[in-house]
């Protein structure tokens, strides 16, 4: 694996795979994007999960990877599986990057020393990277998709794209 792998969980898998987004994080990454087989299950278990499931596992941009023992440092942030198997895989590789959407799983991240993106901070890279046009309708779209932001932070997050 390169130097800074990325390890993603379910939420912004799913969130970029409803906007089209997958391959903005492929192109983000030095190597192919780890996904543990407890994201996988979570994915499997929602609405469309077996078309996300077979686009992750057919797409060489991804590798699913087997779960591993979950740290104590890890298990006492009493998160969900995909977060908790996302921070112990990380855990074994230096300089990860975190790919997470929920605030408890990011500040563990963070607490860990991990690198963290979430799906609104790949959307706005994809935005000043001319990938897309805008950056708002998206994260409208997302809004519509079962996505939380606070007002606040969207319109944070669009002021520092020009929106």
């Amino acid at each position: 694996m390169a130097s800074n792998p990325f390890i993603i969980n379910a939420s912004p898998l799913i969130f970029l795979y409803k906007i089209n987004g997958l391959e903005w994080v492929c192109r983000l990454a030095d190597s192919r994007i780890v996904v543990p087989q407890a994201v996988i299950q979570e994915i499997a278990a929602g609405d469309g999960g077996d078309e996300m499931m077979a686009r992750i596992k057919n797409d060489p941009g991804f590798s699913v990877v087997a779960n591993v023992p979950i740290p104590p440092v890890v298990a006492a942030w009493d998160l969900g599986a995909g977060e908790t198997q996302v921070l112990s895989q990380a855990l074994q590789m230096p300089k990860t990057t975190t790919i997470l959407d929920d605030k408890a799983a990011r500040e563990c991240a963070k607490s860990l020393g991990f690198n963290v993106l979430g799906t609104l901070g790949i959307l706005l890279i994809a935005k000043r990277r001319g990938w897309i046009p805008a950056a708002r309708p998206v994260v409208e779209h997302l809004l519509t998709q079962g996505m939380f932001l606070s007002p606040g932070l969207m319109s944070m997050a669009l002021a520092e794209v020009g929106e």
